[in-house]
């Protein structure tokens, strides 16, 4: 190929255990290969909130959008994983949710479905579940079994389900409704769990389609006195690591995650190289501890490699916190210094560069895009490249000459960015989206950016609301000093525009001019005001024309207008007189109104070293002008056939 191999890898639920096992194996098989990667990562808060709100009524789904900004990265192949998306695509079939991706080839995990120019990769859900009820039957001799199954709708979760159902009928168990319960594969369904004991005191066995929510299960069985493994088998799927490390070790079925992320790279390049690979269902052997009931050594006990495990962990989790500290309080000073976009974007680019990140980019939206839950927005067509940064090397953009991402297939990545393996972070606060961090970051940091994903949403919300009072303070100051009829200024606002006009021109001739609408209350009263009104800002765009756009020019009365501008050479005021004269005779041949539109003007010349006040220059025009309106015509009104 002409260019790199562009990958890109989603997932989400990145909180659990499954997906981050998987970025990560996926991730170490890459990290040394010539290819650019780009990780989409969706996770979620709300399963942790369960004491505090209703979890639907939080912003989770905003994740879900963040696939669709695979748009923007020129991608040449894309692995979805379709089993952790499946939380935030309640209101969208797999088949739609695929076809909202980049026109490529599509290496899709964890889901059989087949579809046009991809193939799929899946542990086989169903022969490692049916494998752990049979083991509970036969092995143990137990007779009711209740399940907690995934979420309705993942592929995962119903093939599991089907495993333990076919099993239970096979040795001719019924199962009731109240034997089967549908959570989220989080670690927080306790309730869930409760009442599937409520309805079932005489169960023998909880079987768990994934690891996590064994957890609540082993948590509600401690608090009702029940000993896992004597008192009730547990077991759980995937073989997480958390599995080994609980009391009792957690009988479970194996996912191999080493296996599948090496199988999902294989399919990948050859998808690459050849247009085609083979979708694949791979083993799932059954782990036997001692939740189950077994008695003997359990498989993967602890060791010294598992105790050597326990301690990297500890250290990682203080490393995190650590980081988090720092990483907010920086945030917290990089809001403080700055007001403006251009400004708190530098200021990110100085705390990654402090926080060690190698290299890292910032998509914003032109516009900050409002979506509430249960939409599915348009995809926006167009993004800008805000921040770029290369270890200390900061690219910070002008808003307005930022360059342009477009949605369009082919359209590139910008040259600014340089190659490299990023994690993508959705940036939002509530309903409101303002796009993506990417961090070319090792996978054992993603916990801590995703928290710093999290604050950042937030800052640039404040900084969005800062920014939007800032333009209403202007606005509410522009009206405070302009002239609503005609949008000139008024009279204080031309007292300062003109302050900072002259101050320009010290050793310059300027002119100050005083104007006057020839007969307004006659147009008043004998057209209505609504023609008066129309006069008024006629008049007021021909002498804005003629003092010129960059001249401060303002209406300081009904008729009255004021304005300064240069008048080196002095022919200059003759030129602007004549170009009013000209354009009001023209105004008056073409526009069909009954009245003629005049404009009296009179002129003084000053220094602008010489500039005291505005109302000592205005004085003597307004003599000049004293004078010119002794010439004006007796009345406007035209006669019948003008």
């Amino acid at each position: 190929m002409s260019k790199r191999p562009h990958i890109g890898l989603m997932v989400g639920n990145y909180h659990s255990d499954h997906p981050r096992r998987l970025v990560r194996e996926i991730w170490t098989l890459l990290s040394d290969k010539e290819v650019d990667v780009k990780f989409y990562l969706g996770t979620e808060s709300s399963s942790f909130l369960t004491d505090f709100v209703a979890r639907g009524n939080r912003f989770d789904y905003q994740y879900s959008f963040l696939y669709d900004l695979s748009h923007f990265d020129d991608l040449d192949i894309l692995m979805v994983s379709i089993g952790t998306l499946s939380i935030y695509q309640s209101s969208i079939s797999v088949e739609d949710f695929l076809n909202r991706m980049p026109d490529i080839p599509i290496v899709q995990l964890e889901n059989d479905i087949q579809v046009k120019n991809g193939i799929w990769l899946i542990t086989d859900n169903y022969e490692g579940m049916s494998s752990c009820v049979e083991h509970l039957i036969t092995e143990h001799g137990l007779r009711k079994l209740v399940f907690i199954a995934g979420p309705y709708g993942n592929c995962d979760s119903e093939e599991r389900l089907q495993g333990y159902l076919d099993t239970m009928k096979k040795h001719g168990l019924a199962v009731e409704d109240k034997m089967v319960e549908h959570g989220d594969y989080s670690e927080h369904v306790d309730e869930l769990v409760e009442r599937l004991l409520d309805n079932n005191p005489d169960a023998e066995a909880v079987v768990s389609a994934n690891d996590e929510m064994a957890v609540a299960i082993y948590r509600v069985c401690e608090k009702r006195g029940l000993k896992v493994g004597r008192d009730i088998a547990v077991t759980g799927f995937d073989d997480s690591e958390l599995s080994r490390y609980m009391d009792p070790p957690l009988t479970t079925v194996k996912q191999d995650y080493t296996l599948f992320a090496k199988k999902a790279v294989e399919k990948t390049f050859e998808m690459i190289e050849t247009g085609q690979a083979v979708s694949e269902r791979l083993p799932s052997p059954l782990i036997r501890r001692t939740s189950c009931g077994c008695t003997k050594k359990a498989v993967g006990a602890l060791d010294d490699d598992d105790k050597n495990e326990l301690i990297k962990n500890m250290w990682s989790s203080v490393d995190f916190q650590h980081q988090s500290w720092i990483g907010a309080l920086l945030m917290r000073e990089m809001l403080l210094e700055s007001g403006d976009r251009y400004g708190f974007l530098n200021g990110l680019g100085k705390v990654l560069s402090y926080l060690k990140v190698s290299k890292s980019y910032v998509y914003l939206f032109q516009e900050p895009r409002k979506v509430a839950p249960g939409e599915l927005p348009q995809k926006p067509a167009k993004m800008k490249l805000a921040l770029v940064q290369n270890g200390e090397n900061l690219t910070t953009f002008d808003w307005e000459e930022a360059p342009i991402l477009s949605a369009e297939k082919g359209s590139g990545i910008p040259e600014q960015i340089p190659d490299g393996k990023y994690m993508s972070f959705m940036l939002f606060f509530e309903e409101y989206q303002y796009g993506t961090l990417n961090l070319e970051i090792e996978p054992e940091r993603i916990e801590f950016f995703y928290m710093f994903a999290l604050e950042l949403g937030s800052s640039l919300r404040y900084l969005q609301m800062s920014m939007e009072q800032a333009r209403y303070q202007a606005e509410l100051q522009a009206l405070a000093r302009h002239d609503n009829l005609t949008g000139l200024y008024n009279r204080l606002g031309l007292i300062g525009a003109v302050t900072g006009y002259v101050r320009n021109y010290p050793k310059k001739t300027l002119a100050a001019m005083m104007a006057d609408l020839d007969h307004l209350k006659q147009i008043n009263d004998t057209f209505g005001h609504k023609e008066g009104d129309s006069a008024i800002s006629k008049a007021a765009d021909i002498l804005r024309e003629a003092a010129g756009p960059r001249s401060p020019l303002g209406r300081t009365g009904g008729d009255e207008y004021m304005g300064v501008f240069v008048a080196d050479p002095e022919e200059r005021i003759a030129a602007v007189k004549q170009r009013v004269k000209d354009r009001c005779e023209e105004y008056n041949r073409i526009s069909g109104k009954p009245y003629y539109l005049e404009i009296s003007l009179g002129f003084h010349t000053f220094k602008g070293e010489e500039y005291t006040e505005l109302s000592a220059v205005m004085e003597k025009a307004d003599e000049r002008l004293y004078e010119a309106k002794k010439s004006r015509r007796a009345s406007v009104i035209k006669e019948q056939g003008n």
